[in-house]
């Protein structure tokens, strides 16, 4: 009896079949690395834009802090003492106190304050009470600015020195503001930038008198 093993007729593959040539494994890692390239990419894109995304919330919540606190106040307000607005690079000392308010209920006065101690594109805008803890409203600002109207609609300038007796305190009854506020650095490419302009706020409370130099 003939015992044949079966290994022994097993044909083997000729030598290279089932491996890879140095061309193959090259247009391989050439493919992976465009796509691995291509992950990359859009995961940074992807990164970036949901930095934005919640800078560009972060500045939202700010500036619906700040018309809040601003419309409450101003609308409220029985008397209004404006000044003018330093730029990032006018005298201090700071906070300077950009306008106050005499609102009914509180006990002391209302103001607004900006500073800016740290520099420019740095501006912060801040709320208090009598001399209670500032309230930050904006912060990251880069220029802000206040507009005041008469009953008219007509705006109102401010002198740079403010008289004993004063056309604006008196006929001021609106009031406006307008800034530009970043969030975020522009290196990493996720910086975003808020420029606003918020609608008047009308002084309710504040009557109207004559003006003494302006009969």
């Amino acid at each position: 009896m003939d015992f044949r093993s079966s290994t022994k007729n097993r044909k083997l593959p000729p030598a290279g079949i089932g491996a890879f040539t140095l061309l193959e494994v090259m247009m391989v890692t050439m493919i992976s690395a465009f796509v691995f390239a291509g992950v990359m990419s859009a995961y940074i894109f992807l990164g970036r834009g949901l930095a934005r995304q919640v800078n560009e919330q972060g500045l939202e919540s700010r500036t619906r802090l700040a018309l809040y606190w601003m419309t409450q106040d101003v609308s409220s307000a029985s008397s209004i003492s404006p000044g003018q607005v330093p730029s990032s690079t006018g005298p201090g000392p700071w906070p300077y106190t950009v306008f106050t308010l005499v609102v009914p209920g509180y006990s002391g006065n209302v103001s607004y304050l900006l500073d800016w101690s740290k520099g420019a594109a740095q501006g912060v805008l801040e709320r208090q009470v009598g001399s209670g803890t500032y309230l930050t409203l904006l912060t990251n600002l880069s220029s802000i600015s206040f507009t005041y109207y008469d009953v008219t609609g007509n705006s109102v300038s401010v002198p740079a020195s403010v008289p004993a007796i004063y056309s604006p305190q008196i006929n001021v009854k609106q009031v406006s503001m307008a800034y530009t506020t970043t969030a975020g650095t522009a290196s990493t490419g996720a910086q975003s930038n808020l420029t606003m302009v918020s609608p008047r706020v009308i002084m309710k409370n504040k009557m109207l008198l004559v003006d003494p130099t302006n009969p």
